[in-house]
């Protein structure tokens, strides 16, 4: 991976939030976020500000789906099969930023054609 991870993960460790997701777990989930970037993009993920990465680690956990249950619990193992539905996608305008990915709906109708197509 040509990102920086070890850098990163100095910044998130002094950002942690309280949160369900161990340290560990939450840093799995961005490797492969950043590792899946790397192989979609051929370059490695633009920097992100450590308020950005507290938010995502607190996002993490849960989903809002809206309906009869607010929110449904995602384990961090779920996001690489998450994670590589959405790296399938062909999204117009998009630079597949982490940010893009942790934004509105999309990590939701991620996770559902994960979960439809048996990934999950």
């Amino acid at each position: 991976m040509i990102f920086d991870f070890k850098k990163f993960c100095s910044i998130a460790a002094g950002v942690f939030p309280d949160s369900t997701y161990t340290f560990n777990e939450a840093m799995c989930v961005f490797r492969r976020f950043f590792a899946a970037y790397e192989e979609h993009t051929r370059r490695p993920h633009p920097p992100i500000k450590a308020s950005q990465i507290a938010r995502i680690i607190e996002d993490m956990p849960l989903i809002d789906v809206g309906e009869d249950r607010p929110f449904i619990y995602v384990s961090a193992s779920d996001y690489p099969a998450i994670i590589d539905m959405y790296f399938t996608t062909e999204y117009k305008n998009c630079d597949y930023n982490i940010n893009h990915f942790f934004s509105g709906k999309v990590r939701k109708m991620k996770y559902f054609e994960a979960r439809r197509d048996g990934l999950l």
